[in-house]
């Protein structure tokens, strides 16, 4: 009996597809009931949510299937014949998608700005949502295929998570990586547009985009030391290629015990490249002006695996995708010294990773 990705989603089987950079297309899917657990050590497929304040769960699918896919087709997901269709979390929690348009993204930057000047604040995302409707033709393995082989340096995946929903992202950023009690993190900040062709090595960077990749450098740092880690190695900032666009990035790898992950994870994320610095004055700020729910975006995943490596990355570039619409999620840092109309560009951007391999019809 064939077995395709429908038959998971119809029986509210837990699963995620995934490839990261370098490695084979993954499979791994939970054949019982999800249960609620907050434990960034566990084994398994971690979704955890922007911050603790969001109204979604980290969920973590354990891997009672786990495979490894060198093609890529419809009918090549194991069967699940034997499997009755699994409850759902019961979770119902109201979740608001209110997308907004450029005076009111304008006005709420404004909103920033004054915070800003009165909070001793230095920055804080400001990220939007961008209603979508799919196309007839539509197909989510096709599509998997699509972003798989356009952004061989992203983290890509689909994960199908039941009442939570089906996600889909491409992103480019590192939360945490760590084999053999050594860890490596990033600082991704600052974006600027890549034309085609453009040699990523002679861009020039404005004053805004350092200062902001050096707040995301300095806090990572930061943190490090105020945990008595190590660090073994930082390298200076350089331009990374995201797809068509271009960031800031540094890496750090620092030593660190097994048993000091979930402490360090939760003291890290959010980082100011999601989030904002101060952090709680951030989070207080984006709470109060953002008119919609991030859920995940701008939270993290990846493999916990049972040699105890772990493989977390920032959930960006992501959108979440229902019977005839999907819901990109978009943002970028905000300081004084941006300006709206130009972080709005910014974001359209961002959009279009997926856009560009999404054939839609904006609404």
């Amino acid at each position: 009996m064939e077995t395709n990705i429908n038959s998971y989603l119809e029986k509210n089987i837990p699963f995620a597809l995934f490839r990261a950079p370098e490695k084979a297309v993954r499979f791994v899917a939970q054949l019982s009931e999800l249960t609620i657990i907050d434990d960034a050590q566990k084994t398994g497929f971690h979704f955890a949510p922007f911050s603790k304040r969001e109204n979604v769960p980290h969920l973590i699918i354990q891997n009672d299937v786990d495979i490894e896919l060198s093609q890529l087709g419809k009918n090549v997901f194991p069967s699940i014949a034997h499997i009755e269709k699994l409850s759902p979390l019961n979770f119902n929690e109201p979740i608001i998608e209110k997308a907004v348009s450029f005076p009111t993204y304008e006005k709420d930057l404004h909103t920033y700005f004054d915070f800003f000047k009165n909070n001793n604040t230095q920055k804080a995302i400001y990220s939007r949502i961008k209603k979508v409707e799919k196309s007839e033709d539509f197909d989510l393995i096709d599509f998997f295929k699509k972003i798989e082989n356009a952004y061989s340096n992203a983290f890509v995946y689909l994960v199908h998570l039941p009442d939570v929903g089906l996600w889909a992202g491409a992103t480019p950023e590192i939360l945490l990586k760590y084999k053999n009690g050594e860890a490596e993190t990033v600082a991704l900040a600052g974006t600027q547009r890549l034309f085609d062709n453009q040699n990523i090595q002679s861009l020039e960077w404005g004053r805004k985009e350092i200062e902001e990749h050096q707040m995301v450098a300095d806090y990572i740092f930061k943190k490090i030391n105020n945990n008595n880690l190590e660090i073994i190695e930082a390298s200076d900032p350089y331009t990374s290629k995201a797809g068509a666009m271009a960031h800031l990035k540094q890496c750090f790898k620092f030593k660190i015990n097994r048993n000091e992950l979930t402490h360090f994870i939760n003291d890290l994320h959010p980082t100011p490249a999601v989030c904002g610095l101060p952090k709680e004055k951030a989070l207080d700020l984006i709470y109060a002006t953002e008119p919609y729910h991030r859920q995940y975006y701008a939270g993290y995943l990846g493999m916990v695996e049972g040699n105890n490596d772990v493989d977390f990355y920032v959930n960006l570039r992501c959108m979440k995708i229902y019977n005839n619409t999907a819901t990109l999620f978009v943002g970028g840092g905000i300081t004084a010294d941006s300006i709206p109309q130009k972080e709005w560009e910014e974001t359209e951007l961002k959009a279009k990773t997926l856009l560009n391999v999404l054939p839609v019809l904006v609404q």
